[in-house]
């Protein structure tokens, strides 16, 4: 192809020679015209191959779709004919190539972790009854022949997620509609996913908001966030929930905690080198929240659990928005959320 291309600019410059001098046409005899001839033959055949270059290259490209991109193209299909089709998928792909679930957090440079990468997320289809350990086993002891061996219970306990269906309109010109060129089917997978990991982080914030059982730490001053307070949130947590924990801030409060220094004087909230988008503080996550009334230390996968729906229905509509030229795309999903372990939150309150 680029030999081709070359070849035509060549041709194309020399007719521009023979037919101009000094930015005028000029005067050609029979033998000049005949020669031109002959190159504007050459151009026209160099054209053809070219056309016939992309042809080739468009029906290998089809030949080759991949089995995603036909079922994408079929999913789109019946999505503008109006009948319901699934476009959620709880599963991605994490930095080693494997496949998990949306709960598992998936390493991103350019992504935002968000409170629904911490949490603990469950797939579900009907009521599930998700067990959650209360407390651990402990440590070994010594058995000797005259000591009977410490006995410790595991406690077991559950959390009843119980679907509820959650909606959202997603309305789109019919401009949009009828151009074939525009993925109205990416459209809605990206609006709809969006939407749905927004209602999931906002149920998440309104239990770690709510919870009653959490640890309390009280501020040294009112409407002001300290060193102190910042060491006494994070020592409020116990021990075994400090492993996996994270803080979780509203605006406010990340604006306070970049102004604050350590003993040695340095920030304590500093850039995540592997998040780009994130900061870390005392060597934790900090996830930005602005649900979230008060700040945040938590194991969040022991503290709650969200339940979310195997796959997102979605249907068109083109009665509601008539009027007003729109075609509206109705988006469902099952959800919900519960608290497992409160004693896994601490909070500045």
């Amino acid at each position: 192809m680029k030999a081709l291309l070359e070849k035509r600019s060549q041709l194309m410059t020399k007719l521009d020679e023979h037919m101009q001098k000094d930015g005028e046409i000029r005067i050609i005899n029979q033998e000049e015209l005949e020669e031109i001839n002959v190159m504007i033959n050459e151009v026209k055949e160099i054209d053809t191959q070219i056309e016939k270059s992309k042809e080739i290259r468009n029906l290998k490209n089809t030949k080759e779709m991949k089995a995603e991109d036909k079922k994408d193209m079929e999913k789109r299909e019946l999505l503008l004919n109006g009948q319901e089709v699934e476009v959620r998928d709880m599963t991605k792909t994490n930095v080693k190539g494997e496949l998990v679930t949306n709960g598992v957090l998936v390493a991103d440079r350019a992504k935002q972790l968000g409170l629904k990468d911490f949490a603990r997320i469950e797939k579900f289809n009907g009521n599930t009854i998700i067990p959650v350990q209360r407390n651990k086993m402990g440590k070994l002891v010594k058995a000797t022949e005259l000591a009977e061996i410490s006995k410790k219970d595991v406690l077991v306990e559950q959390v009843d997620l119980r679907p509820e269906k959650y909606a959202l309109l997603t309305v789109v010109s019919e401009e949009l509609i009828n151009d074939a060129s525009y993925d109205i089917e990416g459209l809605i997978k990206q609006e709809g996913n969006q939407a749905i990991d927004e209602t999931i982080e906002g149920m998440i914030a309104d239990i770690l908001n709510k919870a009653t059982g959490s640890v309390t730490v009280k501020p040294k001053a009112e409407g002001v966030i300290t060193l102190e307070d910042v060491n006494n949130l994070y020592f409020g947590l116990k021990a075994k929930y400090r492993k996996n924990a994270i803080f979780v801030v509203n605006d406010e409060h990340l604006k306070a905690l970049a102004g604050l220094c350590g003993t040695d004087g340095h920030p304590i909230l500093v850039r995540d080198l592997v998040n780009g988008m994130q900061f870390k503080l005392m060597g934790k996550p900090v996830v930005l929240c602005e649900d979230i009334e008060n700040m945040i230390f938590t194991d969040l996968e022991k503290a709650v659990v969200a339940g979310v729906g195997t796959n997102a229905q979605v249907k068109r509509s083109d009665d509601a928005f008539f009027t007003t030229a729109g075609v509206a795309f109705r988006t469902t999903i099952a959800l919900d959320a519960k608290t497992c372990i409160e004693q896994a939150i601490a909070k500045i309150a």
